[in-house]
């Protein structure tokens, strides 16, 4: 459409009759209340807009009048609208500031009385013109839903130029194999059922969901966990009177297929559907969600997920490649793998990764695997040495073997584990993992003997060697694993319940002067209760004595308290922040409020290697009284907020955070570039505390916290300052 042409068009101007409707359609002032609370005037009149249109040269042109002008006696149009249907084209031209504008109608800057009416006028003839012009509903409405269609198809012209190429190179993809579904039913898909039908006088076969067919079946119970006599897959028994509508968990399964640019790992996830009905044929739903496109020699090319398009339609778009510490961030995907295309791939593409031998039989999500073995290669010699545990804490945490085993220079697999080979055949036979590795390396290093079943036991309790540094030297590990067996059966404790009240009987022990080289001291027979005699006898004794215990094991504490104490300081109208300036003072605190901070040797070496400091919260009103107990980076950020027995009282916790962020300003200005770095170093360590509790699920058993995961309590006190 030529501009100059579409000008030069027949001129549109309001009719009499459009002019009479105006001057008597007087504005009318209406509250509306939009939202409670909140009414609004405003003008209202029958008719928010008029229009004439005109069809010349095979163009539509429709013009716009303001009811408000043609009071005043202006019959000139507002907007002028062409549309040329042929080449789906429209334009607008704004009469008044003489400049055209690509907007649909609606977009338009109308004045508000459009929009508070929603009447717009148009004669009959005129209506039927844009009616069969555009081929729509007529009018106003007609028209923007004919510029609706044009942005639709602008739109979609605009996405195919992107997404034609994607789909160009998906094209590469191979079809599923033909028993993709029942191999998805019966492995992809673990969960399986016997359904059986009650009868008082005995139920003796059930349908087993995996066979497809009756088996025998003994005693069975609602959701009672079991194996089917016929094909041993572990199965969970239904009542079929009892059930809905049933259905298994989503499952995570991968298939890998050549392609024209290498090779490709196909996510997918599927669930079976059960009903009373229909439970011997159950609906079978599978979904692929990921595509991820690999090289011949394993590096990763591009990935693509099926997901929703610019909040547009739903198609495979481009993702991000996964990456190694992807099951940190993201749910565990791990699945079974398509083993028939396995063989073939591992001759080329896959012979040099050990996926091929890890994937067949095993839950694995194979992209994960690839972006861990591209960082640690050493994955490669753990699967082929026949090290599925250890292959698999190396996918799971590779932070951990990086740390390990990333500077060795050494070239075979025992060179870079620290073992020889008789020791990798132990490791091999006992299936062990990194735990199990330490304590072989420990029996090398320490020139003693560890039996693999003491190993294998420690390991089950994730007992490693620092944790018996306390008792070394005094018993053998078999002694050590016979003791802690004993204790644990005698108390209900666990192990490392157990260790712990070990390590503190005797490091009180060694404070009141008894021999703990003596046998009888330290393999003393009811461990819990001389602990609990020692624990209340100390708590008489000056703090004097307990103060010169800990300088012994602690020199440096004191002189670090009087080193942060001008930084920490400051007082507010309500709270104040003291330091301490003795482990005497520390001692007392404790006592009073009968918490850990002051008597746990945790507390004490963090403050010794400058990793936390303790300081005291305290009312302005009683500075002496003892009132919360902090633990402290080293750049204000608050590990620990704790009062009486560990506990926080909700009523005046709001008030000291508040507190303790303006503290934390303060304190920020008073840094230099050490206490920064001291901090940086803090929250590496606070961080790598709080994954191993997480991991090793340590739960609170006593007290208010009783239940909870000690890692959740933690990050709860926890408030960082400001970087």
């Amino acid at each position: 459409m030529l501009k100059k042409e579409l000008l030069q068009m027949r001129s549109l101007k309001a009719t009499q009759k459009m002019m009479r409707l105006a001057e008597n359609d007087t504005p009318v002032k209406v509250k509306r209340e939009y939202w409670p609370g909140h009414v609004y005037e405003e003008e209202h009149r029958q008719y928010g807009l008029y229009m004439r249109c005109v069809v010349q040269n095979n163009i539509l042109k429709v013009a716009f009048f303001l009811p408000d002008a043609m009071r005043l006696g202006g019959r000139r149009p507002a907007y002028e609208l062409y549309i040329d249907r042929e080449n789906d084209r429209f334009i607008t031209f704004d009469c008044a500031n003489h400049k055209w504008l690509e907007s649909k109608v609606d977009r338009i800057n109308w004045p508000s009385c459009h929009y508070h009416c929603d009447k717009k006028w148009i004669s009959d003839s005129d209506d039927n013109i844009i009616k069969q012009y555009l081929g729509t509903d007529s009018g106003y409405d007609g028209i923007l839903s004919y510029q609706l269609q044009i942005r639709e198809k602008e739109l979609a012209a605009r996405h195919k130029k992107e997404t034609d190429q994607w789909d160009a190179d998906l094209l590469q993809i191979p079809p599923v194999p033909k028993d993709w579904e029942r191999w998805v039913s019966k492995v992809g898909i673990q969960e399986n059922f016997i359904f059986y039908r009650y009868d008082k006088r005995g139920t003796h076969t059930g349908y087993c969901s995996f066979c497809d067919k009756e088996v025998p079946i003994k005693r069975p119970y609602y959701n009672k966990v079991g194996h089917c006599p016929c094909c041993r897959h572990k199965v969970v028994y239904k009542s079929i009177g009892k059930f809905g509508r049933l259905w298994t968990n989503d499952a995570y399964m991968y298939l890998i297929q050549r392609c024209k640019d290498g090779f490709v790992i196909r996510e997918f996830m599927g669930q079976r559907f059960y009903s009373k009905e229909t439970y011997q044929t159950p609906e079978l739903s599978i979904r692929e969600i990921r595509r991820a496109i690999y090289t011949p020699d394993a590096k990763p090319l591009r990935a693509y997920c099926w997901g929703r398009y610019k909040l547009h339609t739903l198609r495979w778009i481009p993702t991000g490649l996964c990456v190694p510490f992807r099951s940190y961030y993201y749910s565990d995907q791990s699945g079974r793998v398509y083993g028939k295309t396995i063989p073939s791939l591992s001759k080329l593409e896959l012979s040099r990764t050990g996926l091929p031998e890890i994937a067949i039989g095993s839950v694995i999500d194979p992209e994960h695997y690839l972006a861990v073995f591209r960082e640690i290669p050493l994955l490669e010699k753990l699967v082929k040495a026949r090290l599925p545990r250890l292959a698999g804490e190396c996918v799971s945490d590779y932070h951990e073997f990086q740390q390990r085993f990333g500077a060795s220079k050494a070239t075979s697999l025992t060179g870079i584990m620290g073992i020889d080979q008789q020791e990798l055949k132990r490791l091999r036979a006992q299936n062990g993992g990194l735990r199990f590795l330490d304590w072989l390396r420990y029996e090398k290093a320490a020139k003693t003997q560890v039996p693999d079943d003491v190993a294998a036991w420690f390991c089950a309790e994730k007992i490693t060697v620092n944790d018996l540094k306390f008792i070394h030297g005094k018993m053998s590990l078999t002694q050590i694993r016979n003791y802690i067996r004993r204790q644990m059966s005698e108390t209900g404790m666990t192990s490392d319940e157990v260790l712990n009240t070990w390590a503190d009987y005797l490091s009180m022990a060694k404070r009141f002067g008894m021999d703990t080289d003596d046998a009888i001291i330290y393999r003393v027979r009811k461990l819990k209760k001389r602990h609990d005699e020692l624990a209340r006898r100390g708590a008489g004794k000056p703090v004097v004595l307990r103060a010169g215990k800990l300088l012994l094991q602690f020199p440096h504490v004191e002189e670090i308290m009087q080193s942060v104490k001008e930084k920490f300081e400051y007082a507010g109208k309500e709270y104040k922040i003291v330091a301490p300036t003795c482990v005497e003072d520390i001692l007392l605190e404790g006592d009073t409020l009968h918490h850990c901070m002051s008597s746990a040797v945790r507390y004490w070496d963090r403050m010794e290697q400058r990793e936390s400091y303790i300081l005291f919260l305290r009312k302005v009103n009683a500075p002496d009284k003892p009132y919360y107990t902090l633990e402290v980076e080293p750049n204000g950020t608050v590990r620990q907020l704790r009062t009486y027995y560990d506990r926080q009282n909700e009523k005046d916790i709001k008030a000291a955070r508040s507190f303790l962020r303006s503290w934390q300003k303060i304190v920020a200005k008073r840094l230099n570039e050490e206490d920064h770095k001291l901090a940086r170093a803090s929250k590496v360590l606070r961080e790598q505390e709080f994954i191993q509790m997480r991991n090793d699920q340590i739960i609170i058993h006593t007290g208010d916290l009783a239940g909870k995961l000690l890692v959740d309590v933690l990050t709860a006190d926890l408030m960082e300052a400001a970087a």
